[in-house]
């Protein structure tokens, strides 16, 4: 196991009964656990940061504690003391490569499997981000996956299972895990970050039902960020079509370069477009004269509301539409300088559709 992966996992690791906001997925592993009916591949399919990995983890002990309670690990005995560790020899974790599962990770990953346990009743083998797997990569993984070495466990996780092949899609037993409520994260935020009420609920609301984007926006500099990212697309109404595409062009560079350095994937640009699309949808409700109270970006609310008054309510919808397009893109590892020029260029497209519609009303 590389150091990287082995920090992630002595940062993840929880029980199941500390995951957040996903009990009817915890109860079916549960639930095959204690009957001692297991399949042999899993897809864990939900947007990132609801913790699909951390309830792999927690499988993967349960599977393999020497004293499980009700489908729960001790968390005392050797295996569970060594996966709490981060140093269980029996645990296999698969990331991208770049942007990219490769065909050569995944026949090295099938000769690994292919070995004995070193300690382990099971070996567990979690494939993060499957659906970048090539077409290639995944079609050397279809047999093992139909069919694995006994003792063998697999768990792809996935954003949406609809990204995958039909042939992988059949071989697992699907389990969903939902976005969270954003109540819930704003809770967890001031208990476990120490956040003030009011940067949690904004948080909370921005992060989409993920707590692991929720957490990186907590850890940043909050109130940058908000400011920086707001200007941009508030500026994006006025601009001409150069400089809309030189701005596309600096958040594609700035996202190549944070893939690059590991970034998570959901934290860096499909983070600014949840932003934005938060800002379209205060001016929304701007728009339909509802409450200042429920506005995310409260601090922008006279901007926002100047904004959105050339839009009518199908234009603003259309616009949330462009971005959650634009979000979709991103998971599937789309051209990201193609992906950004188009998203921009259609929110600008739309905003003097809006304004000429009101100049020659």
């Amino acid at each position: 196991m590389d150091p990287e992966t082995e920090a992630g996992l002595r940062k993840e690791f929880k029980p199941f009964s500390a995951v957040m906001g996903q009990e009817p997925a915890i109860q079916y592993l549960k639930r095959v656990l204690v009957e001692d009916k297991v399949p042999h591949a899993f897809l864990f399919s939900g947007i990132s940061g609801v913790g699909k990995t951390t309830t792999a983890l927690a499988f993967a002990q349960a599977l393999n504690c020497m004293h499980p309670s009700e489908g729960e690990a001790c968390g005392h005995c050797v295996p569970c003391r060594q996966m709490a560790g981060g140093n269980f020899p029996d645990l296999e974790i698969l990331h991208p490569d770049g942007r990219v599962i490769k065909i050569e990770q995944v026949r090295e990953l099938i000769r690994r499997i292919g070995l004995k346990t070193v300690s382990g009743r099971y070996r567990v083998t979690v494939v993060e981000r499957a659906e970048e797997m090539t077409t290639e990569a995944a079609n050397a993984f279809l047999k093992t996956l139909e069919e694995p070495p006994p003792g063998n466990v697999l768990i792809l996780n996935v954003a949406e299972k609809q990204d995958l092949l039909p042939t992988v899609l059949s071989r697992c037993q699907k389990v969903p895990f939902r976005p969270l409520p954003a109540d819930g994260i704003a809770a967890w935020l001031q208990q476990e970050q120490g956040l003030p009420e009011d940067a949690a609920t904004v948080v909370a609301r921005i992060s989409e039902g993920s707590l692991g984007r929720a957490v990186h926006l907590a850890e940043g500099d909050l109130e940058r960020l908000l400011e920086t990212h707001v200007q941009d697309l508030l500026s994006l109404f006025k601009q001409p079509r150069t400089e809309i595409l030189a701005v596309a062009l600096r958040y594609a560079q700035e996202e190549k370069r944070a893939s690059r350095a590991g970034g998570e994937k959901e934290a860096g640009l499909y983070g600014v477009l949840g932003l934005w699309k938060a800002c379209f949808r205060d001016m929304l409700l701007l728009r339909s004269q509802g409450s200042r109270d429920l506005l995310i970006h409260g601090e922008h609310a006279e901007a926002l509301q100047n904004a959105a008054e050339p839009y009518t309510i199908n234009g603003l919808v259309e616009s949330l539409f462009v971005l959650d397009r634009a979000q979709r893109d991103l998971l599937r590892a789309r051209n990201l300088d193609l992906v950004m020029e188009t998203t921009l260029l259609a929110l600008n497209e739309i905003s003097r559709r809006q304004e000429n519609r009101r100049i020659f009303a």
